[in-house]
């Protein structure tokens, strides 16, 4: 018999409060979506990138982009956001900002609960603790971070055929690899914050033009519709760049 999908409402220490869906691993999207209760967001970014592996230096060289940035638009737009929830981060960084901005749209964390802690679950086996500015969790059953991945793009897919959809690719470990190939493989324009370090620089320069000897990479050269963005050229150069793909806009940076 398969398990039922949980519904709760979590309070933060902050005064935030968040819908928290658990879902099993034979929940489908427009299930998981019908929970969620998001509303009408005008359209997604979905975000892959660095979580506790980021160092100082990185996360102050993207905060910008981030807090006055992309979480800036998503407010003024009631644009959602989906990614991995935690605290850590660039999912910290949105959090931050959705804070900063008093944002009320949807702000989506995808994460194994069996590796997260909130108020009331200290959870001694966590390796995170939820960001407390999201507005909506979806606690999947995976025992490892890198589980939820599927949870998370089959979010991504079903909004996607109601709204513009656009990903984001900052930073990042392994798992962003694996990520990024499914961005790619279900068609979305993928911004690749270029000098934000680790598998986003890694991306960056295959696109132009060095050897990608991970077979991911090499499949996200042949499939992605990859955009590249300095992370240098700041917040309202980002803001301008999701507005035109969003829209529909030419690509301007695109190969």
């Amino acid at each position: 018999m398969s398990k039922r999908i949980e519904v709760k409402t979590l309070h933060f220490p902050n005064g935030r409060s968040a819908r928290v869906v658990r879902v099993p691993d034979d929940a489908d999207a427009i299930t998981i979506l019908s929970a969620l209760a998001i509303g009408s967001p005008r359209a997604l970014v979905v975000i892959t990138g660095g979580a506790g592996g980021m160092n100082e230096d990185e996360i102050n060289r993207v905060r910008p982009l981030f807090v006055d940035g992309l979480a800036r638009l998503a407010a003024e737009e009631h644009i959602a956001i989906l990614d991995g929830g935690t605290d850590a981060g660039v999912m910290a960084l949105i959090g931050e900002g959705a804070a900063v901005h008093r944002s009320t749209a949807p702000l989506i964390g995808v994460c194994p609960a069996a590796r997260v802690a909130w108020p009331g679950n200290p959870n001694p086996n966590a390796e995170a603790q939820l960001e407390p500015n999201h507005s909506h969790f979806v606690l999947t059953d995976g025992q490892e971070f890198g589980t939820e991945s599927e949870t998370i793009y089959a979010i991504a897919e079903a909004l996607s055929q109601q709204m513009p959809s656009v990903a984001l690719v900052v930073n990042g470990g392994p798992i962003v690899y694996d990520e990024t190939l499914k961005n790619a493989r279900q068609g979305r324009v993928v911004i690749v914050f270029k000098g934000s370090g680790r598998a986003a620089d890694v991306i960056a320069a295959a696109w132009e033009g060095a050897q990608a000897d991970d077979p991911r990479v090499a499949e996200i050269m042949e499939r992605g519709k990859i955009v590249l963005f300095d992370v240098a050229k700041g917040p309202e150069k980002l803001v301008s760049l999701i507005r035109q793909i969003l829209c529909g806009g030419k690509l301007n940076e695109h190969r």
